[in-house]
C-alpha cells in the first residue's frame, strides 16, 4: 500500500516513515501543506496521514481543499491538540479519523489498517482469497497451512492484488502503488517481482494465480477450475461452429476439387491443359491451400500448395493426378479434431479490438470471426475489395487484414493506397499470403505492410500478430505523445490538440494560449545540478494538472516552456491561471548540495483572434511578451 505522510517535524517524520515501512507500506513524505496537496493530487495513494499544524497550509484547510478537489483518499489527522473542537473541525473538513500526539505506533498502525478496510468495505482485518491468507498486522502470508516467505515488494504486490481481486493492474499502476517518488523502479522491476511472487505461490500450491492479461496487466485469478470449464465451453463452441462451417461450405470445396480433377484428367488424356483451365485450376488450388489448414487439415493444405505450384510453374507432370486424388481424400474424409488455443481471460468492460478482413474467399471470411471472437476481437469481413473505402469509413477498424491475391484490386495496391491516404496512412496492415518466397514478402513490406501471416492461418499465430502489433503501436503513440520529464503532452502532440481547438475558435468559441516560462533553466542546471532541473519539471508536471481544469490543454515545449490552451477570454484566463501561478511561486526545490532554492518564471497570454489566427502565431505573440518581461 502507498501512504502519503505530511509532517513538518523531521524527527517524527523519520520515525513514522520507518514504522510504516516496517509494515511493507510505501511512504512518500511532504513537509508542508502546499507540497502535500501537490503530492496528494498528483499520485494515487491508499491513505494520507497528515499533521494538523503544518506550515503554509494547515492540515484542516488542506483536508478541506483535497475534498473539494474530489480526492476521496482516506485521511488520518495527527495533532498535539486534544481539544474536542479541533477533532470536530477536522472531521467536518473531511477527515476519516483523528489521532492525538504523542502517538502510539501500534495504535496508529491499527487505525491505518481500519481505514484501509473501511475504504474497501471489508469486515475482517485478514485478507483471504480461498486458501490464501494475508495478515496486514503481522505481515504474514499463508496458503493453507504453509507459510510464504516474501520480499517486501512481493508482499506489497500480493496485498495490492488481494485487496482488489477482480481488478487488472497495469505495470504503471503497480509502480504508482508500490514505489515512492524517491525510489523509482528499474524498467523490468515489476515483471521480476511478479515472476518471483508467482514462483513462491506455485511452490505453496497456488498455481497460476497471478494472471497476465495480454496488453493490459496483471490480476489475481484463483478460479482455475472455473476458468478451465469456461475454456472448455469455448473450445466446444468453437468446434461446433467450425464443424458447421465445414458442412456449409463442403459443396464449394468439392467444386474446387472438381476443377482440379478436370485439369488432371485433361492432362492425362491430352498431355496438356488449356491455358484458361490451368489458370482456373491454379486459383482453385490456391483457395484450398488457404482454407483447409483452418479446419486442421494440414495435409490437404500442403497437397493443395504443391498442386498450385505445379500449375503456376506450368510443370505439368504425371504425378499431378495422384496429388489431386490424395487431395480429394483429405476433403471427403472425416473432420479432424479442431483445437482452439485457450484465450486469455478479458476483464469485464474491456474494449474490443476492431479488425477488417478483406479476402475474396467466403470460407475464410466465415471461419475467421469464430476463431478470433474468444479474444475479444470483433471481425468485419469484406469479399469485394472495390467496396473497401466505403466499408473502411463505416467500420473504422483498429487494424486491416488483406489477402495478397484478389480480383478487381489486389492487396498490395490496396495497401499502397492506404499509405498514401492522409486519413488512414497510420492504420496497421497485416497481409495474408500462401506465398512464402522472399520476393513476395519483400514486396509486402515495400508498400508499407506491418506484418504478414502465411496461409493456412492458425488462430493463435494470427491473434499474436494482431495484439502485438497493436500493443507496439499504442506504446509508440504514448511515448511519442508524452514528454518524459514533465509527463505532459509534448510539443507535437499538444500542438495537434491546440489546432483542433483553434477550429472551434473560428466557429466563435473564445480561446487563449498561455506560456509559463521558467527563467534560466540552464542556469539552474549549472548552479544546482541537472537533478534539480528534473525535479522542477516533474513538480510542475504534477502541479499544473491538479490546479487547472481538466478541459485545459497542457503541454511542455522544452527549454522550460509550459503551454496552456484555455477555451475562455483573456480576463477569465488570467483569473483561471492565478491559482496555478500562486502554487508555482510557493514551490521550494532542493539542489545537489542540499540547499534549497526557488525559481523565477513569467506568464503571458495571447488571445484569438486579436493576437493571432493559428497556434504558431499565438505562441509567437505570447513568447514575445515573455521575452519582454
Amino acid at each position: 500500500m502507498r501512504i502519503l505522510l505530511i509532517e513538518d517535524d523531521d524527527v517524527l517524520a523519520k520515525v513514522l516513515s520507518q514504522a510504516l515501512a516496517a509494515q511493507h507500506w510505501v511512504v512518500d513524505l511532504a513537509t508542508d501543506g502546499h507540497s502535500g496537496g501537490d503530492y496528494a493530487l498528483g499520485a494515487p495513494y491508499d491513505l494520507i496521514l497528515m499533521d494538523v499544524g503544518l506550515p503554509g497550509l494547515d492540515g484542516i484547510r488542506l483536508c478541506r481543499k483535497l475534498r473539494e478537489a474530489g480526492c476521496g483518499t482516506p485521511i488520518l489527522l495527527m495533532t498535539a491538540r486534544d481539544a474536542p473542537s479541533e477533532r470536530i473541525r477536522g472531521l467536518d473538513a473531511g477527515a476519516d479519523d483523528y489521532v492525538s500526539k504523542p502517538l502510539d505506533i501500534e495504535e496508529l498502525r491499527a487505525r491505518i489498517r481500519a481505514l484501509l478496510r473501511r475504504s474497501e468495505a471489508q469486515r475482517s482485518p485478514i485478507l483471504q482469497v480461498e486458501k490464501l491468507r494475508l495478515d496486514p498486522r503481522s505481515c504474514e502470508v499463508h496458503y493453507g497451512e504453509k507459510g510464504l516467505c516474501l520480499t517486501p515488494k512481493e508482499y506489497s504486490l500480493l496485498e495490492l492484488l488481494m485487496r482488489h481481486p477482480e481488478r487488472v493492474f497495469s505495470r504503471g499502476e503497480i509502480v504508482e502503488h508500490l514505489w515512492s517518488f524517491d525510489d523509482p523502479p528499474l524498467e523490468e522491476s515489476v515483471k521480476a517481482h511478479v515472476k518471483g511472487l508467482r514462483q513462491k505461490l506455485k511452490a505453496a500450491g497456488a498455481v497460476d494465480w497471478i494472471e497476465n492479461i495480454y496488453a493490459l496487466g496483471y490480476r489475481l485469478h484463483p478460479h482455475i477450475q472455473a476458468a478451465a470449464a469456461t475454456a472448455a465451453t469455448a473450445q466446444e463452441r468453437y468446434r461446433q461452429e467450425m464443424a458447421g462451417l465445414w458442412e456449409r461450405y463442403r459443396d464449394l470445396m468439392a467444386e474446387r476439387q472438381a476443377v482440379l480433377q478436370e485439369a488432371a484428367t485433361v492432362l492425362v488424356e491430352q498431355g496438356q491443359i488449356p491455358e484458361a483451365l490451368r489458370q482456373q485450376a491454379a486459383q482453385a488450388a490456391h483457395k484450398l491451400a488457404g482454407t483447409l489448414g483452418m479446419f486442421e487439415r494440414d495435409a490437404g493444405s500442403d497437397l493443395a500448395r504443391q498442386v498450385e505450384q505445379m500449375l503456376e510453374a506450368k510443370k505439368l507432370e504425371p504425378q499431378l493426378a495422384q496429388l489431386v486424388e490424395q487431395l480429394g481424400t483429405c476433403i471427403t474424409g472425416d473432420a479432424a479434431a479442431l483445437a482452439l488455443p485457450r484465450p486469455a481471460a478479458r476483464p469485464r468492460g474491456a474494449a474490443e479490438i476492431g479488425v477488417l478482413v478483406v479476402d475474396d474467399d467466403p470460407i475464410f471470411l466465415a471461419a475467421l470471426p469464430p476463431m478470433l471472437a474468444p479474444w475479444g476481437i470483433c471481425t468485419s469481413t469484406l469479399a469485394d475489395a472495390r467496396q473497401f473505402w466505403e466499408v473502411l469509413g463505416t467500420v473504422a477498424p483498429d487494424l486491416v487484414i488483406l489477402d495478397v491475391e484478389m480480383p478487381h484490386q489486389d492487396g498490395i495496391s490496396l495497401c499502397r493506397a492506404i499509405r498514401e491516404n492522409p486519413d488512414w496512412q497510420s492504420l496497421p496492415v497485416l497481409f495474408l499470403t500462401a506465398h512464402r518466397d522472399w520476393q513476395t514478402i519483400q514486396r509486402l513490406f515495400a508498400v508499407g505492410a506491418d506484418d504478414y501471416v502465411s496461409k493456412p492461418v492458425v488462430g493463435a499465430e494470427l491473434l499474436s500478430r494482431i495484439t502485438s502489433r497493436l500493443e507496439r503501436l499504442r506504446l509508440l503513440a504514448a511515448l511519442s505523445a508524452k514528454d518524459p520529464l514533465s509527463g505532459l503532452a509534448n510539443q507535437l502532440h499538444s500542438s495537434r490538440i491546440l489546432e483542433a481547438q483553434i477550429h472551434k475558435a473560428r466557429a466563435g468559441q473564445p480561446f487563449c494560449l498561455a506560456i509559463l516560462a521558467i527563467a534560466g533553466l540552464r542556469r539552474v542546471h549549472l548552479a544546482h545540478g541537472h537533478a534539480a532541473g528534473r525535479q522542477i519539471l516533474q513538480r510542475w508536471g504534477r502541479l499544473l494538472p491538479s490546479t487547472l481544469s481538466g478541459d485545459d490543454i497542457l503541454g511542455y515545449w522544452g527549454e522550460g516552456e509550459f503551454v496552456v490552451g484555455l477555451a475562455m477570454q483573456r480576463a477569465q484566463a488570467e483569473a483561471h491561471l492565478a491559482l496555478a501561478i500562486k502554487a508555482l511561486q510557493l514551490q521550494v526545490y532542493t539542489g545537489a548540495d542540499g540547499g534549497t532554492f526557488q525559481v523565477h518564471f513569467s506568464c503571458s497570454i495571447a488571445e484569438y483572434p486579436g493576437d493571432g489566427l493559428s497556434v504558431q502565431s499565438l505562441y509567437r505573440s505570447a513568447a514575445t511578451s515573455v521575452q519582454r518581461s
